[in-house]
């Protein structure tokens, strides 16, 4: 039986996707045929997921908490973890589960719900947060039923690998949930780029506008943030009018303010048995209508994945249609036509042999990339070692040295993972943006770097010299006997609290862990002084150094040539399609005319057809677009504000 539903737009895509589908097989082009099938595999998915995304500080952890009505399930006052969200959907009782990377695969661990921010936020625990990939958390809420919300790290630029873990969601995003604050800037520039990204994988974007119950101007502000997307959209198609498609969407998104204050002081009156006040207190919360469109993305999910799926086909007929006119060309009576198309032929290949010497000239580009590796650990490691030795030219009494060198093993843990992380996040940044550069330069598509943030170089072994007189020299362990503590700040009173700050910001990296030291020296042999600690440091953060600048290089190294590697691989397999083409063009010209008529006639066929059903995709396209954008529709009611 055929529902309402299937007679629409959706069952006309999937006849589509079918169609073309069958055109690449029989074109002998099952890489093509198999590029649509896995676009259309989530099909089935029974589970609408909506990706919640925005700067730090938009809100959008309150606004999550209201809308499943649970105000400090998800900290409010720090941002997601690095590499880490949180999936919300429905389930029989309130649970969450921790799923950790180990490297062979992930580890789930039920946790406690109020211990959630020790896993999944920046003002986590560092140790409990390592490794965490996800936070899957279900709660029974009807809203939940058929959506899964994914609270997902901020998009800001500047926080460290946040933004891609934000746009790798949105590969199985069904919708975007994107927060402003009207209590807060306008739209940024990289908040702008992140959102062309996501319109080029969900076609269905809703903006929320946060935080409006405090504002008096959130009206003014909305228009100014459309006014700067207009703009941003304008240009950006101006210089490649080829992303019309994609970005014109964001322009026709609905916008709608809410107020996480004013639902929760609706909840707060309907506890009090203030129905009335709290109906009114609830529709000024504008909650309402972004619920209406939440359970619109669940009940028309085909329509919002149908884009995803348009998109494939067109890329696909694209491609079949290079085939199809070299075809008709070999077919052709005019012998200028295969001419003609070999020059292009030509041409396209003499281009290819510019990449190769331009490849060439990058990789030389690239090998600077692990000379500027040391520079940075140089630059970091100082940044850690100048506060202790502050903070020892502070230790005046021998008790005070005592103290402080109780507490070294873990202070020298914390502050070398610290170093660490910050290190490797500097050098991928380093090295993505040469990287993408030198693939762009080329035509490939931006470079995944796979940085292991949580393995230190081994240096268990690592020992210095220190005196214990002038002329009985005697190994000293360095965690033990000689490195200063970030703890100390109790033991003196905060006197070394002002000195390590830039430690204390640096702790926000993930932290490792294994042990970085493993040896342990007695303390007795150990004359214990402000120049023998002093001159010690300076030589095992030295040595530390160098440890972790090779232990880089060869991560880049290996960076470097994967990259390179791919593009050789797109070079080599590019070339050998425009030669085969090329030998395959004039094979077929050669051939009776019988035979060249033949091929004219089963290219122009295939033109024809395909010429078809590209039509067809961009009015489903549209079709589709239509779809979503009328998903929950509904006027949006200004909030007022909380009496």
């Amino acid at each position: 039986m055929t529902t309402p539903e299937q007679a629409g737009p959706v069952a006309r895509l999937l006849r589509y996707a079918n169609e073309v589908h069958g055109l690449a097989g029989r074109c002998g082009r099952q890489d093509l045929a198999e590029v649509l099938a896995a676009s259309a595999a989530r099909w089935k998915d029974e589970c609408t997921d909506i990706v919640v995304a925005g700067a730090q500080k938009r809100g959008k952890s309150r606004l999550l908490n209201t809308l499943v009505g649970h105000p400090d399930l998800l900290p409010v006052d720090a941002d997601v973890a690095t590499n880490c969200f949180l999936s919300l959907r429905r389930g029989p009782r309130l649970t969450a589960v921790v799923h950790r990377n180990t490297g062979t695969g992930l580890v789930e661990t039920p946790i406690t719900v109020e211990s959630i921010p020790d896993y999944a936020s920046m003002r986590g625990d560092a140790g409990k947060r390592r490794d965490v990939v996800s936070v899957d958390i279900t709660l029974d809420n009807p809203l939940l039923d058929g959506l899964r919300l994914l609270d997902t790290p901020g998009v800001d630029s500047l926080t460290v690998g946040h933004r891609q873990v934000t746009v790798a969601m949105l590969q199985r995003a069904d919708a975007l949930l994107f927060t402003l604050s009207a209590q807060d800037q306008p739209v940024l520039r990289h908040e702008l780029e992140f959102l062309a990204e996501a319109a080029e994988r969900v076609q269905a974007i809703v903006f929320v506008l946060t935080k409006v119950e405090d504002s008096t101007n959130w009206r003014s502000l909305q228009e100014e943030n459309q006014a700067r997307l207009r703009t941003f959209v304008t240009e950006a198609i101006a210089a490649d009018p080829g992303r019309a498609a994609t970005l014109s969407p964001l322009l026709r998104a609905p916008w709608i303010p809410v107020s996480s204050k004013l639902a929760e002081a609706a909840a707060a009156k309907r506890r009090e048995g203030r129905a009335e006040r709290a109906d009114a207190l609830r529709a000024r919360s504008g909650m309402d209508v972004l619920e209406r469109h939440l359970r619109g993305f669940a009940e028309g999910r085909e329509s919002a994945r149908g884009a995803t799926v348009v998109s494939a086909a067109l890329s696909v007929l694209n491609a079949l249609a290079t085939g199809a006119q070299d075809d008709v060309a070999a077919g052709s009576d005019d012998a200028g036509d295969v001419t003609a198309r070999l020059a292009e032929l030509d041409a396209e290949l003499a281009a290819l042999g510019e990449l190769v010497a331009r490849r060439r000239a990058g990789a030389v580009a690239n090998t600077f990339l692990g000379r500027e590796v040391g520079g940075i650990v140089a630059a970091r490691v100082a940044e850690i070692r100048q506060p202790y030795e502050n903070a020892i030219a502070t230790l005046k009494k021998q008790e005070q040295i005592d103290r402080y060198m109780a507490e070294l093993p873990e202070s020298v843990q914390r502050s070398l993972e610290a170093a660490w992380s910050q290190i490797v996040f500097d050098v991928e940044k380093l090295a993505r943006t040469t990287l993408d550069a030198f693939a762009r330069d080329l035509g490939l598509g931006p470079v995944e770097l796979s940085a292991d943030r949580s393995g230190m170089p081994n240096l268990s072994q690592v020992q210095v010299k220190g005196d214990q007189a002038a002329d009985a020299p005697v190994d000293v362990d360095m965690v033990r006997d000689v490195l200063p503590s970030i703890s100390m700040a109790a033991s003196f009173g905060g006197l070394a609290a002002a000195m390590l700050g830039p430690i204390g910001f640096l702790l926000v990296a993930p932290a490792i862990g294994a042990s970085i030291f493993l040896g342990r020296r007695s303390l007795e042999k150990v004359q214990r002084n402000q120049a023998a600690i002093r001159g010690a440091l300076r030589d095992q953060f030295s040595v530390v150094a160098r440890e972790m600048t090779l232990d880089l290089e060869r991560m880049v190294a290996t960076w470097r040539v994967g990259v390179e590697q791919a593009a050789d691989d797109s070079l080599t397999r590019r070339r050998k399609e425009l030669e085969s083409r090329r030998a395959e063009l004039k094979s077929a010209s050669a051939r009776s005319a019988a035979d060249r008529q033949k091929s004219r006639q089963s290219g122009q066929d295939r033109i024809s057809a395909i010429n078809t059903l590209t039509r067809r995709g961009h009015a489903l396209r549209e079709e589709l677009a239509t779809a979503v954008a009328a998903l929950g529709a509904a006027p949006a009611a200004a909030p007022a504000p909380v009496s």
